[in-house]
Parts: C-alpha cells; structure tokens; sequence
C-alpha cells in the first residue's frame, strides 16, 4: 500500500514538474538563475501560489498545503524584499478605498496600523518571530482565520486577522505593488 502511494505520489511530482516547466517556458520564465532578483523572486512567488492552485486539487484535502504555502510566500514577500527594498515600502493610507483594492472586506487590522508601511513592518516582526496562529470557528478544525499577533505588544495585540482567501489577496496586491515600484524606482 505505502509503495503504491509512493509510485502515485512520484508521479504526481513528476507530471506537476513537467506541467510547471511548460507554463514557466510559455510565460518565458526561466528557471535557474536570477537576473533581476529583487523582482524575480516576488514574480517566482506569485507564480508558484498560482501553480499550486491550479494542482491542488489533484491531492486529497488533508494534502492540501495552501494555506502553508500562502504563508511561506508571505514570509519571502514581506522579509526578503525590505531587506534590499526597504525604501520602496508604500505609506499608503489604509483606509477603506485601499483595502477595497487588495480584496479585504471580511480581514481586521489593528486600529493602530494607519498606512500600508506599518501593516507590512509590522507583519514583518510578526513573522519573523513566529508569532502566527491559525483558527478554526468550529469544530470541523477547518482554517477560518489566520492570525498575526505582536507578542512583545501583549498577548493579544493583533497586528492583523485575514480570512484565508483574502491572505491571498494581500499577497498578490502587495507583491504586485512591490513588482511596480521596483521598476518603476529603478529607471
């Protein structure tokens, strides 16, 4: 049984390996290398959150890692960029009008977070330190809520709550804003 599994499972990487290498050379991405870090890897992240969307559903639901890898992108997006891009990071007001454009209605931020800079610092100290929970409204034990808290802050100081769907959102108009004003910054 477990070798079957193991044969099903090698196969499943290999067809999504091969299926991944086709849409990275018709979208003209090349793997290897990076020329233009700074902006590859936040493309590189944005493609893969959208490659696996479109795989996982081959894999039964308790193999589903979206919300893992939605996390680990964020990481990458939030750590690796304001390292090298920090004076990129927007101050946009974050009002109404903002959140409407990145797709949240149902997420929270704390009322201390005024602009999109301190939501991305402080996300960043967040995870940097681990400080994330999932939560789950009923006792299907299902991923309702994701949740970044600032424990230096207090126990339950949170920087921001998202609804899973909305996450992804964030993480495609941030890395997407990020992409923009690299370029933009650049020339």
């Amino acid at each position: 049984m477990q070798r079957r599994y193991a044969t099903k499972l090698f196969y499943a990487i290999k067809i999504n390996w091969l299926q991944a290498y086709k849409y990275r050379k018709n979208k003209k991405i090349i793997m290897g290398n990076y020329k233009n870090l700074e902006t590859e890897f936040i493309e590189r992240a944005l493609a893969l959150i959208t490659q696996y969307e479109h795989d996982k559903y081959r894999y039964p639901f308790e193999q589903q890692y979206n919300h893992t890898l939605l996390v680990n992108c964020l990481l990458g997006l939030i750590i690796f960029p304001k390292e090298r891009i920090v004076s990129y990071l927007p101050k946009s007001f974050l009002g109404k009008q903002l959140k409407g454009e990145m797709g949240i209605t149902n997420s929270t931020f704390n009322q201390d977070i005024t602009d999109l800079k301190d939501l991305i610092i402080a996300l960043r100290h967040t995870i940097a330190h681990f400080h994330i929970s999932f939560e789950s409204d009923n006792g299907e034990f299902l991923i309702d809520k994701i949740v970044f808290r600032d424990e230096e802050k207090g126990d339950n100081y949170i920087v921001a709550s998202f609804v899973p769907s909305e996450l992804l959102n964030f993480i495609r108009y941030y890395g997407n804003w990020l992409i923009e004003n690299v370029r933009k910054h650049r020339h």
